[in-house]
């Protein structure tokens, strides 16, 4: 099927009039909660609150979290630090002697003399 000029210009007339999508709804764990609320809460205890007070605050807020939960979490959402290359403690290979070859020698060989 063919479509004209006249006709795609209303579909697109058509497209560009619809509204903006609705973005789908994210929900949350308690434990992705507080990872989206790491900075925050790590600020509250920069300034002085304790875990049980932070909680409380979570709680009238709407995020039912129990102290010990919020400590676990936070536990686990360290940050991790960088992992340096260990330095090798093992001493460097003693590199091997190289053998002589079986070839004859540049010099002439003499047969040893009883002179001393």
């Amino acid at each position: 099927m063919k479509y004209t000029s006249e006709q795609l210009d209303a579909i697109a007339a058509k497209l560009r009039d619809m509204p903006a999508a609705a973005k789908p709804r994210q929900e949350y764990t308690k434990q992705a909660a507080v990872e989206v609320l790491i900075k925050e809460i790590r600020g509250l205890q920069k300034r002085g609150y304790a875990l049980a007070q932070i909680a409380e605050a979570l709680r009238g807020e709407g995020l039912d979290i129990a102290t010990p939960t919020l400590k676990n979490y936070l536990l686990r959402t360290k940050p991790t630090r960088k992992k340096v290359p260990a330095t090798p403690t093992d001493p460097k290979p003693v590199q091997a002697k190289p053998k002589p070859s079986n070839k004859s020698a540049s010099f002439p060989v003499a047969s040893d003399t009883d002179e001393i």
